[in-house]
């Protein structure tokens, strides 16, 4: 779960929030869609960007580092917060501060003063940047799936009900994109310009390698690797876990804890061959499976079995043959109303 200050040290919810365009206005309105529990805590954060502003002034030498080393102490609240003040030459003293001052702070460290430097209500003229990054969405509905190639010749499949943000063109260090939902990746190697996939908080670094990334709902996070090699960071957090082939990462979204385990590609990849594969699925995956993969709404009727199971596969059949099959096994009634499915157990 994300909070104020993970947005506040994201570059790109600040730059919405502060020179927001087309693109990043699709992004972050299809991630409250996707994360409505932290919704508030976004607006929260994004008051307090809108309410800085910082005067146009080049820092001292060894200012951030000053700043930075003691952002670094945990805070004692009753004795109040510190900053330095900044004298001339390259002297500092801490004075108590507020909590404001602190973000501010830790906005200037992972930032720079430029960002602050947009215009206000009432400036003359606004400041353009002047090689501002072209977003790309690629998204696709309930029921489809898209395989698309980017500019560097890395391969990705897209599976329903999810959202890629790439930019027009990748730059020279680095190759960033954005997911919502669940892609398959088959990065192109490139040992001068890591790949980073970031979901969620979640960032998964490559160089070249393929792997699975699923995050549905805007909830839990599974990330299987199925060959070479990836490191996946949690923005609030500087450790990494390194991921070998055949190894998935689950990151509990609401507990913040992350295991690692051994996976069956055969159930976490069947979806881009074209088959439903469950392994001792919950009825909340089935459901969502289902709903996404026939673009349906699934309801059910009556109380919600406490204990439920369930493991099969199909591959080219309809909803309601695939419905039949598991009634059979389950012992459960529905019914198929346009898109609308009731299940009654």
């Amino acid at each position: 779960m994300k909070a104020k200050e993970d947005f506040l040290t994201d570059p790109e919810f600040v730059a919405w929030v502060k020179q927001p365009n087309e693109q990043l206005n699709r992004y972050w309105s299809k991630w409250m869609d996707a994360n409505p529990g932290q919704v508030g805590e976004l607006k929260k954060a994004r008051e307090i960007l809108l309410r800085v502003r910082y005067p146009e002034r080049k820092a001292p030498k060894g200012a951030r580092e000053a700043v930075l080393q003691e952002l670094l102490r945990e805070p004692e609240l009753q004795k109040g917060i510190e900053k330095p003040a900044l004298k001339s030459g390259h002297s500092f003293r801490w004075q108590p501060i507020g909590p404001m001052h602190r973000i501010a702070a830790i906005l200037l460290l992972s930032f720079g003063l430029a960002w602050w430097l947009s215009p206000m209500p009432g400036d003359k003229a606004p400041r353009v940047a002047a090689n501002e990054t072209v977003w790309i969405e690629k998204s696709t509905q309930a029921g489809e799936k898209l395989q698309l190639t980017l500019g560097d010749g890395s391969r990705i499949w897209l599976n329903a009900n999810s959202s890629l943000f790439f930019p027009e063109r990748f730059d020279f260090q680095e190759r960033n994109v954005r997911l919502i939902g669940e892609a398959y990746f088959e990065v192109e190697k490139d040992s001068l310009r890591p790949f980073r996939v970031e979901t969620n908080g979640l960032v998964t670094t490559v160089l070249g390698t393929t792997f699975n990334i699923r995050n549905k709902n805007g909830g839990d996070i599974d990330i299987s690797l199925v060959s070479g090699s990836v490191t996946v960071t949690e923005k609030a957090k500087a450790d990494s876990v390194w991921l070998e082939p055949g190894e998935a990462l689950h990151h509990d979204a609401q507990a913040g804890k992350n295991q690692v385990k051994n996976f069956d590609s055969n159930v976490v990849l069947a979806w881009r061959h074209g088959w439903i594969r469950f392994d001792r699925a919950s009825l909340d995956e089935v459901l969502q499976t289902l709903e996404n993969w026939y673009g349906v709404e699934m309801h059910i009727n009556g109380p919600k079995p406490v204990s439920w199971r369930f493991s099969g596969e199909y591959k080219g059949q309809t909803l309601e043959e695939v419905l039949k099959s598991m009634a059979y096994i389950q012992d459960f009634q529905f019914s198929i109303e346009e898109k609308q499915v009731y299940l009654k157990f």
